[in-house]
């Protein structure tokens, strides 16, 4: 939008006014997508990742990992001239977003935590807004009306804590947007509310926004199972999760669903829902009035499902009027013919690493046979566990985060199945850091070189990861068995070396050294 002349003024004012129509008005199409991306959607995870709204991608159409049966709207996966206008709109809202005029004082945000404060709304446009980043580690907690419009400006990023949360009360989440100059990472358990709309990309590490993620020129990434509610109509919409699920079929197993009713953003409360069952278990159709956070939820106790067949479900509110999007739930067979199949034993492995800060390092868990139970433990390092559904057979996503960003951490992840199998994942997961400090004002400053040992690695362990996270690290030579495997490094890199030719069965030594400036540190993990 531009403003020209004696008008500039009195458009200000109107923003000041009626906030909730300007900006909201200015997403145009782009309002009713969950996700929206320049260079793809990609969903890491898995199946139990739900979006109400539409998702698309424009110029560039990547979209992985999602099914229909994921999306309660429209999934565009070809090139489509309605994704290509709503992105156009996101350009016509972030602008309109960037350009709203930030006041100073108590209104800068620079360097401060949002996550220890409390704002209250002034009844129009309130905006925020860093000179740098945005950080969020805690409680957000915004107060107003209906009327009160926040908008967060970061000139850089916006990356939140493990287990932080937005609060509201009595604004709308569809009236909270955060407008990020760069990228966006929202870390694992989180509840985030707003519309993120990032120049660059956006990361959902797992948890529930309640709002929309659009990525002006980047990608929208779900590394971790991730709830996506754009509930921004006037007209109640209704999301169903988990999309899918699959559980060991023995007495007594049961499988919950649970529909997210919001109408404007907000909860819609003792609204009927209709579950419609079609399959074995369609005796258990109902219908279940929701509760103050607008979720009505249905468990199917004792499903009848076998490897064959299965429950496809679907939530309906409003006398048929509005209906989610579809799941499905699927039984794996009986316990004792599964616990005999050793193809089905439980398995963890690491799927990725995020520089962070905080580092992260994220792991897949799934019990082919029934899930039963995941401990993680570890120094160094805090986990987030999501609640393990008892039998279910989808893979799960634990997150270990680093307490301190120089220091090593040690991760060690024991899963159990319901045949009473166990499986341990105790990769290397290290900094290594150089010692000595740079000096100042050195006419000439040498490389200096660290040297760790990591002893007991298996013949499967072949994988090496490196974040170079810390300026200053030129290169690393690994060792093994005889075997060298050099890589030079650039500043935030990462890398992956297969290291698997060198191993023997049994036990290996691998050496690492890092060479570079005093002070700098890569972050490497060593892993199946």
């Amino acid at each position: 939008m531009k403003f020209r002349g004696t008008c500039f003024l009195l458009i200000i004012l109107a923003l000041a006014m009626n906030a909730y129509a300007q900006l909201p008005g200015d997403l145009g199409t782009a309002a009713t997508f969950g996700a929206l991306a320049g260079s793809g959607v990609m969903n890491n995870g898995g199946a139990g990742t739900t979006i109400a709204g539409n998702v698309g991608s424009s110029p560039t159409v990547a979209i992985t990992g999602l099914l229909a049966s994921q999306v309660s709207g429209t999934l565009y996966t070809a090139p489509s001239a309605f994704v290509a206008g709503a992105k156009n709109d996101l350009i016509t809202g972030y602008n309109t977003a960037a350009g709203a005029p930030c006041p100073g004082g108590s209104n800068d945000i620079t360097g401060v935590n949002l996550g220890t404060m409390s704002l209250t709304g002034t009844g129009g446009l309130d905006v925020y807004c860093s000179t740098s980043g945005v950080g969020l580690t805690g409680t957000l907690t915004l107060i107003g009306g209906p009327s009160d419009v926040f908008v967060f400006q970061a000139v850089s990023t916006l990356i939140t804590g493990t287990n932080s949360t937005v609060i509201l009360q009595g604004v709308s989440p569809c009236n909270v947007f955060w407008q990020v100059g760069s990228s966006a990472v929202i870390f694992g358990n989180n509840n985030f509310v707003g519309t993120i709309m990032a120049l660059t990309s956006i990361t959902l590490d797992g948890g529930n926004l309640n709002g929309r993620a659009l990525a002006r020129n980047g990608a929208v990434t779900i590394a971790t199972q991730e709830t996506i509610t754009n509930g921004c109509s006037s007209t109640p919409s209704v999301v169903l999760t988990p999309a899918i699920s699959s559980i060991v079929c023995q007495s007594g197993t049961s499988i919950t669903k649970t529909a997210i009713v919001l109408s404007n953003g907000l909860p819609v409360y003792n609204t009927p829902v209709l579950f419609t069952i079609t399959g074995p278990d369609s005796s258990q159709s109902t219908t279940i009035n929701t509760d103050a956070s607008g979720i009505a939820a249905l468990t199917i106790t004792n499903p009848q499902l076998t490897a064959l067949l299965g429950d496809t479900i679907v939530a309906t509110i409003n006398s048929g009027t509005i209906t989610s999007n579809t799941t499905f739930a699927t039984c794996s067979g009986s316990v004792t013919s599964v616990c005999r199949d050793t193809t089905k034993l439980p398995t963890a492995t690491l799927v990725n690493v995020i520089a962070g800060p905080p580092t992260q390092a994220i792991f897949s868990v799934q019990a082919l046979a029934g899930l039963l139970s995941v401990t993680a433990t570890g120094t160094n390092d805090t986990f987030v566990i999501p609640t393990v559904i008892n039998g279910s057979t989808l893979a799960l996503s634990v997150v270990a985060s680093k307490t301190n960003q120089s220091l090593s951490a040690t991760v060690k992840l024991t899963v159990t199945d319901l045949c009473n199998h166990v499986f341990v994942l105790d990769p290397v997961f290290t900094t290594i850091t150089i010692p000595g400090s740079k000096s100042k004002g050195a006419q000439l400053d040498f490389d200096h070189r660290e040297v760790d040992r990591f002893n007991g690695i298996g013949h499967t362990e072949g994988i090496v990861t490196l974040h170079n996270d810390t300026p200053g690290v030129d290169s690393l030579v690994i060792r093994v068995n005889g075997s060298q495997f050099r890589t030079q490094l650039s500043d935030g890199e990462r890398k992956t070396i297969d290291i698997s030719s060198a191993l023997f069965h049994g036990h290996n030594t691998v050496t690492v050294a890092a060479i570079g400036d005093p002070g700098s540190s890569v972050d490497l993990t060593i892993s199946d």
